[in-house]
């Protein structure tokens, strides 16, 4: 009997565990190649990513407690920080205020599977905490 209750306390125990690993991942954007994380004096941290993606990229409502810029190194990317959808292409750039919102627009302008991207994107956060805030 003892033996019994062990094994199924044991698999109730797996299909928590296994449940939890697949919970949906948010993401802000997709495509990230790399991330370094610089110390900017002891109570700030500088976040410096590459980005590469094709497609639509369907990142979900975030925002960051502190600006961000992002800045095209190759393909057209699209913002709307002025309030509407604007193109964003190579050697361009755009700042994204504090705590702006955004991301998961369904008016969103269409993007071909084939049309690719790549951006640098450099923001800043207190140490501790994350320079993403997911919104819903």
């Amino acid at each position: 009997m003892k033996t019994k209750l062990a094994i199924s306390m044991l698999i109730i125990a797996t299909m928590n565990i296994n449940a939890a690993h697949h919970e949906e991942e948010k993401v802000a954007g997709q495509g990230l190649i790399s991330s370094e994380i610089f110390d900017l004096g002891g109570e700030m941290d500088l976040y410096v990513e590459k980005y590469a993606s094709c497609g639509a990229n369907k990142g979900d409502k975030h925002m960051h407690p502190y600006g961000t810029l992002v800045y095209m190194l190759d393909g057209q990317s699209n913002t709307n920080v002025s309030g509407e959808f604007m193109p964003v292409i190579k050697d361009e750039y755009w700042f994204e205020p504090s705590n702006w919102v955004h991301g998961g627009e369904d008016d969103a302008p269409a993007v071909a599977d084939d049309e690719c991207r790549s951006s640098l994107v450099i923001r800043v956060a207190k140490k501790g905490e994350a320079p993403t805030v997911f919104v819903k």
